[in-house]
């Protein structure tokens, strides 16, 4: 099932870096949702029937708070790209050639369709023009981005399922991720971040998930989610992520997670409650 996105609900991205994007591009589920988040800071953009490619630069966050990027780089940018492998491949080295001598790089974290760097390396390119970094190694993981727009229905055991408020609650919330989720990339101290949790009978938190918030009325991204191994396969991962989705639905027309490509059993659960693919991706990162 592939996500479709009423321009009604969040606007088109009709612009970016000054070039106009086709309507293919500029309803493109990822496309709008991710320059929601928290505004783009594009320096070029190219498109065509193929694929879409922004170049992206690093930066902080107006608040002083955590940088939006996992790893602050001042010269570096990042690259997002969605569309089909073979056509990001392309665009790819025509902007690197576009932007010559320096090319597209330093290029600190990328993000395109699943196949891109396989692509790379058997495309023909100009005379001289090598496959720029980080592009010339695999990629270090391939993960899927989702998407719901509708509220899922209500699943067995939301009864359990609380908001984790205060200290106490991110306390409960980062004690169930050390054993659950230990390298999930929502920190359970990000200031805009909400998170709840699923209680035994004992009131200990088994399973969480939490949601970004960048930009109040913007979609959520939901992260962090996991389940204590000795809990999993009872549905309380399903639980807490139903609860946490209808709550940004609640405040923004849309929330997106991203999972892991070999994670089938967490896609089952995504799929269940009614979030869409996206975009299958291919990244580099720190």
């Amino acid at each position: 099932m592939t996500l479709a996105l009423d321009g009604h609900a969040l606007a088109p991205v009709t612009d970016v870096a000054g070039a106009s994007l086709p309507d293919r591009w500029a309803h493109h589920p990822v496309v709008v949702a991710e320059a929601a988040h928290g505004g783009w800071d594009a320096t070029h953009a190219w498109s065509d029937d193929d694929a879409f490619l922004v170049r992206l630069r690093w930066r902080e966050r107006i608040d002083g708070g955590r940088p939006l990027a996992v790893d602050h780089d001042a010269a570096g940018v990042s690259l997002l790209a969605v569309g089909s492998p073979a056509g990001a491949a392309r665009l790819l080295l025509a902007a690197d050639a576009e932007l010559r001598p320096g090319g597209v790089g330093p290029v600190v974290r990328a993000s395109m369709p699943r196949g891109t760097f396989s692509e790379l390396s058997v495309s023909a390119r100009p005379d001289g023009l090598a496959v720029p970094a980080p592009f010339d190694h695999a990629p270090i993981d391939a993960w899927d981005w989702y998407a719901a727009t509708t509220p899922p229905a209500a699943v067995s055991g939301e009864e359990r399922v609380d908001e984790l408020l205060g200290d106490a609650g991110r306390a409960a919330a980062a004690a169930c991720l050390a054993v659950a989720n230990p390298d999930g990339e929502l920190p359970v101290s990000e200031p805009r971040s909400r998170w709840w949790g699923w209680r035994d009978d004992g009131g200990a938190v088994r399973a969480v998930a939490g949601a970004s918030r960048r930009v109040p009325g913007r979609p959520w991204a939901l992260g962090s989610i996991g389940t204590d191994p000795a809990w999993r396969g009872r549905g309380i991962a399903a639980a807490v992520t139903a609860v946490a989705a209808r709550a940004g639905l609640a405040e923004a027309p849309m929330v997106t997670l991203g999972v892991y490509a070999h994670n089938e059993a967490a896609r089952r659960v995504y799929r269940r409650l009614g979030f869409a693919l996206g975009q299958e991706f291919e990244s580099s990162r720190p």
